[in-house]
C-alpha cells in the first residue's frame, strides 16, 4: 500500500488507518478519513448493536459512509450475531483500507464493500434483499440530505443510527440554516444540545411519516462536536399518524429561565412565572429521547461484560452514563447548576446537593446524560433558586 498507514486496536478490532489521522489535530479526509476521537461514539454503538442483534432483526448492517470502516468492521468482529456487514464510502482508498482490515480481523467472508454515493448504495436494487436491518449514517456535517434514503432502505422493526456534526446549526448559532435543514428553529441556552437532538429527531420522525413509518428513540446522546440518535422504525400508517402528538415547541423565558412545552396547534408565548415574552424552539420532538427497556438491556449487556474490550476507565465512564440514563426523567429540557447560580448571583452548588435538596422538598429530580452539571426536575426555575439559595 502506497500510503503511510498505522495499525491500531479499537475494542477487539484491528484497524488500518492513515498515520496522519493519529497526529493531526483535525483528522484529514485525504488519503482517507478516520477520527480517533470518535472512539467513544463507536463504543456506544457496539453496545446498542449487540442489544438490537439479540432480537430476530439481526441479519444485515450497513455502514453507509464508512471511512476506513471503523464502525462496520467493529460490528463484524464485536457483534457476532450480525450476519453480513456492508461497508460503503465514495473514497476508494478508504475502501481499500477497510478490505485490508477485514482480512486482518478474519471477517472478510461476512463483509461486502462498495464505493458509491450514499443513496445509490442504500437503494441499490441488485442485492439479494432490498432492506437493511441496521443502518448507520455518520456524514460530514448534516445528515438531512440522506435521511430519506436511510428510511427507504431500512427493514420493519430495524434500527437506524444517525450522527449530526453540524452542532453550531442545531444549537442556535445559525437559526435560518437550522430551519432550512431541519424544519425547526433552535434557541441558544444551557440545554441547546438537547434542543438540537430534539430538532434532529423531529426532522427524522416527520420524514418517516411520509413513508408511513414511525420512529421510537431508543437512545440519544451528544458529545464534543456531534449529536447521535438511535431510532427503532415501525411500518404502518396508524402509528405514523400519531407523530403530531410527539412534536411541539419548547418555550423558554430568557428573563427567568422558566421553560415549558407547547403543542403544535396553539402556543402561549407569555411566561407563567414572570409574564415576559418567551422564545420558542421548534417544532421539535417533545416525547422521550430514551426507551427505558432498551436502556435497561444496555445496562445488563454492559454488566455481562462478555463482549467488552474497553479499558477500565472507559468502561466505568460508559457504565456511569447508562446508570444515569436508567433513572433519568423524561422531562424535555434540563437545568444546569452554574446557570442557576448565576441567576441567584451566588456560587454554584454541587449537583448531588442540588438533587438532594430538591428531592427532600418533594420534587421529582434526576441527573441527565446531556450535561455533567445538568439535572431534570418538575420544579420551576424560581422554585429551584428559592430552595437552593434561600
Amino acid at each position: 500500500m502506497q500510503h503511510d498507514v498505522s495499525q491500531i486496536k479499537e475494542g477487539k478490532t484491528m484497524l488500518l488507518v492513515p498515520s496522519l489521522s493519529l497526529t493531526d489535530n483535525v483528522p484529514p479526509k485525504n488519503p482517507a478519513f478516520f477520527n480517533p476521537n470518535a472512539k467513544w461514539n463507536r463504543d456506544i454503538s457496539m453496545l446498542v448493536y449487540r442489544i438490537q442483534a439479540s432480537t430476530k432483526y439481526n441479519k444485515t448492517f450497513a455502514d453507509s459512509i464508512c471511512g476506513v470502516g471503523a464502525r462496520g468492521l467493529r460490528a463484524s468482529v464485536e457483534v457476532p450475531k450480525i450476519d453480513t456487514v456492508y461497508l460503503n464510502d465514495l473514497n476508494p482508498i478508504a475502501i481499500e483500507l477497510a478490505k485490508e482490515s477485514a482480512k486482518l480481523n478474519q471477517v472478510e467472508s461476512k463483509c461486502l464493500f462498495d464505493s458509491n454515493d450514499v443513496c445509490k448504495f442504500l437503494n441499490f436494487e441488485e442485492r439479494d434483499f432490498r432492506k437493511f436491518d441496521i443502518i448507520d449514517l455518520d456524514p460530514f456535517g448534516s445528515p438531512s440530505p440522506y435521511v430519506d434514503c436511510v428510511l427507504r432502505s431500512v427493514s420493519n422493526h430495524g434500527l437506524i443510527s444517525i450522527t449530526a456534526t453540524d452542532t453550531a446549526v442545531l444549537c442556535g448559532v445559525y437559526p435560518k440554516v437550522c430551519f432550512r435543514k431541519y424544519y425547526g428553529f433552535p434557541i441558544r441556552s444551557e440545554y441547546s444540545n438537547e434542543i438540537g437532538i430534539r430538532l434532529l429527531v423531529s426532522f427524522i420522525a416527520l420524514t418517516a411519516s411520509r413513508f408511513d413509518i414511525s420512529i421510537i428513540p431508543y437512545f440519544c446522546h451528544s458529545n464534543l462536536h456531534y449529536m447521535r440518535v438511535y431510532l427503532k422504525v415501525e411500518f404502518g400508517n396508524s402509528l405514523a399518524n400519531s407523530v403530531f402528538e410527539k412534536i411541539g415547541f419548547l418555550k423558554h423565558c430568557q428573563n427567568c429561565k422558566h421553560r415549558g412545552v407547547e403543542n403544535l396547534r396553539e402556543q402561549n408565548l407569555i411566561c407563567e412565572v414572570c409574564n415576559k415574552k418567551c422564545n420558542l424552539a421548534g417544532p421539535l420532538w417533545i416525547d422521550s429521547l430514551f426507551y427505558s427497556e432498551f436502556v435497561k438491556a444496555m445496562s445488563g449487556e454492559l454488566e455481562n461484560g462478555e463482549n467488552n474490550a474497553m479499558p477500565v476507565n472507559e468502561f466505568n465512564r460508559l457504565k456511569k452514563m447508562i446508570q444515569i440514563c436508567t433513572n433519568e426523567l423524561a422531562i424535555p429540557s434540563y437545568f444546569e447548576t452554574d446557570t442557576i447560580a448565576s441567576m441567584a448571583r451566588k456560587s454554584s452548588i454541587s449537583l448531588d446537593k442540588v438533587i438532594s435538596i430538591l428531592s427532600s422538598n418533594g420534587y421529582e429530580v434526576s441527573k441527565t446524560i446531556m450535561n455533567d452539571k445538568g439535572f431534570r426536575t418538575n420544579a420551576t426555575s424560581k422554585e429551584i433558586v428559592n430552595l437552593l439559595y434561600k
